[in-house]
């Protein structure tokens, strides 16, 4: 009896499980642990994951394949300067984040890596691409190169407007800010204005040419006759999106988008390694942490600027743990600098008081999901609407890195650390976004395995991604209604000049 029940678990652990490839080639180390996450939750529920990623892990799990994808590191950093993206307008930075993803697919489509998995059998069955799309999608032939599986997209980027516009999102630029702009959901007549344009303008970019970009790079590889990018993109069936109406702009969504925000974080922070236990756990006034993420590099600020933040953070009692990627000289008593931190157990230490980052999307999830306080110095992209939400909701202050002094960085960061609303604010978020039916993660692992189960779930998808634009928006039916407004206008005109004159002539035949 007890081999039949063996025999019947195993049978049945083995009826569920299924072949995944996972697809994440943006070249962020912040962005590769969300996906880590994911892939191994996959992995640890009994699925075979091959992972083509840019990063390396040493502890995984058996069941879990990693394929390098090398050089791509060195290509983000010389590609894209997120100092002088900070400094440009709209237009140069949809542009300069359009340019990056076609030169790291270039070098991606080139690696070692992607041979690899390419050199697999024809014959070799995966049950469930994902695919990261946050990047691009230079990657999407793997789609047909393994016979259409069963395919759902990831980004890790909040909810681009561009891949959810693919996905049949209605976009909603009257309350929901682009996230490059520094908006709220409160706008004004004229920051609806803008945001209306620049909503609809990446959107043309993206499907104008960014997606023509990606063809010609995918067919240098795949070949001249794969399907393209835009035609692969409407057989991946479901978005989970790094997106949550507690921590985010809350916005309506279509049932093939997922929102998982927040999905790499633990329920628990980790024990942290014995020299940081040792720092964090021993600062008597408490500890502030100061990380700009892993793609801007505080060692590349301006040397005044670096000068202007020491002197502010001499001033404090706290002790002030700095991710910065070389050596600095001089440093004040309280300072601490470390060239990459565990920081998701460090925010999770009760020790911490405060958070000073760059507002990326997946430290500030960080921030609040341990209720610690923020001061944010958004440089690019989607840091900007991070910001200004965390200011709205006062869960800490937004400011200016190009205007930072020494008295302006210290009456901001005193302003956040003595004043009760922010970490009162930022807890009772916290609570709200712990509270719940189930996990980020459980979520995103239930619908990658239905999605595996009922074929890719298309019968999810709206009419919408079908549809060209026009007829989304109404716009046809606006013009009809114009249409009809102005042959009724005309006609009504016709019919009154018809009858001033009638009248007209009758009066003159009864004088004559």
């Amino acid at each position: 009896m007890l081999i039949f029940l063996i025999v019947v678990v195993v049978s049945a652990h083995h009826v569920k499980s299924g072949n995944i490839l996972y697809v994440s080639v943006a070249p962020t180390r912040s962005h590769h642990i969300w996906n880590r996450v994911l892939a191994f939750g996959l992995a640890n529920k009994g699925h075979n994951v091959t992972h083509l990623t840019h990063d390396r892990d040493e502890v995984k799990p058996v069941n879990y394949t990693q394929i390098y994808v090398e050089d791509a590191y060195k290509v983000a950093q010389h590609t894209l300067d997120w100092i002088k993206l900070s400094r440009s307008g709209i237009l140069e930075n949809i542009f300069g984040f359009v340019n990056m993803c076609d030169t790291i697919c270039t070098v991606a489509l080139k690696s070692r890596g992607l041979q690899q998995l390419l050199h697999y059998p024809r014959e070799f069955k995966f049950d469930l691409i994902i695919i990261d799309a946050t990047m691009g999608s230079c990657f999407y032939p793997l789609i047909h190169r393994f016979n259409y599986p069963a395919t759902i997209a990831v980004t890790t980027l909040l909810l681009q407007t561009t891949i959810a516009y693919n996905f049949g999102y209605n976009l909603q630029p009257a309350y929901v800010p682009w996230y490059g702009l520094p908006y709220t959901t409160d706008m004004s007549l004229t920051q609806r204005w803008w945001n209306y344009l620049v909503t609809y303008m990446e959107t043309a970019v993206k499907n104008l040419y960014h997606n023509k970009l990606d063809n010609e790079s995918a067919k240098k590889v795949f070949g001249h006759d794969i399907p393209s990018v835009e035609k692969l993109e409407r057989h991946i069936s479901l978005l989970l999106a790094n997106t949550d109406p507690v921590l985010d702009n809350p916005q309506g969504l279509v049932p093939n988008i997922i929102p998982v925000g927040g999905l790499h974080l633990e329920k628990k922070a980790k024990e942290l390694p014995q020299d940081l236990e040792t720092i964090v756990g021993g600062a008597k006034n408490g500890i502030v942490v100061f990380s700009l993420g892993s793609i801007v590099r505080a060692d590349s600020l301006d040397k005044q600027l670096q000068k202007s933040l020491l002197e502010a953070f001499s001033y404090l009692n706290e002790t002030i743990i700095w991710k910065f990627e070389s050596e600095m000289e001089d440093l004040p008593e309280n300072v601490v600098l470390r060239k990459w931190l565990p920081q998701s157990d460090i925010l999770g230490h009760p020790n911490v008081k405060l958070f000073i980052g760059h507002a990326g999307s997946l430290s500030t999830q960080e921030a609040i999901y341990h209720g610690v306080p923020l001061v944010c110095l958004p440089f690019a992209m989607d840091q900007h609407v991070n910001a200004q939400n965390v200011a709205h909701r006062k869960l800490g202050i937004s400011i200016d890195y190009k205007k930072i002094t020494t008295d302006y960085m210290l009456e901001n960061i005193r302003e956040v650390l003595n004043n009760p609303i922010y970490s009162e604010n930022v807890k009772k978020v916290s609570r709200r976004y712990r509270s719940r039916l189930n996990t980020p993660l459980e979520r995103a692992i239930f619908w990658a395995e239905y999605a595996m189960e009922h074929d890719g779930a298309q019968f999810l998808s709206t009419r919408a991604r079908d549809l060209p634009f026009y007829t989304v928006l109404g716009l046809d039916i606006f013009a009809l209604f114009i249409l009809a407004c102005v042959i009724v206008y005309l006609a009504t005109c016709k019919m009154i000049t018809f009858v001033v004159r009638k009248f007209q002539n009758s009066v003159k035949l009864k004088t004559n």
